[in-house]
């Protein structure tokens, strides 16, 4: 877990907490990095606050969140919509922005993330027992 807690000078807010909404949202979009809290556009970590937002705005979803956060990204890196480029180094924000796309696209259609989350059958989702269809002993 990594907190920074309330930064005095600006009222910024970052918690990366697996166990909560906020940390599974920052966990799907790829919002991890507290160093860009002060960034500007889509490179930009968003506050805790406004990952809250998100979260409320999609009803507690938190793959929904994550998914409009990559779009809200995606729209920043579409404004910039410029390829710059220095020596043989280049940087294309138009690309970035599809394929920022493209990945709230994916977690919206529930490609992404762990396979399962619970149990729904109510039996274990993969069993070792000897003689178990599932045994993969053998394998």
């Amino acid at each position: 877990m990594v907190t920074m807690g309330e930064l005095p000078a600006v009222g910024i807010s970052y918690t990366y907490d697996l166990a909560t909404p906020i940390g599974l949202v920052r966990l799907y979009a790829g919002d991890t990095d507290a160093g860009k809290l002060n960034a500007a556009g889509g490179d930009r970590t968003r506050t805790d606050s406004e990952i809250t937002a998100l979260l409320s705005e999609n009803g507690g979803d938190v793959r929904l969140a994550a998914a409009v956060l990559l779009e809200a990204k995606a729209a920043e890196y579409a404004q910039q919509a410029v390829s710059e480029a220095q020596g043989q180094l280049r940087q294309d924000y138009r690309q970035r922005s599809a394929r920022m796309l493209e990945v709230a696209q994916e977690i919206r259609s529930g490609v992404l993330g762990p396979i399962l989350q619970s149990e729904a059958s109510g039996g274990p989702a993969f069993s070792m027992e000897s003689g178990d269809e599932t045994d993969m002993r053998g394998w």
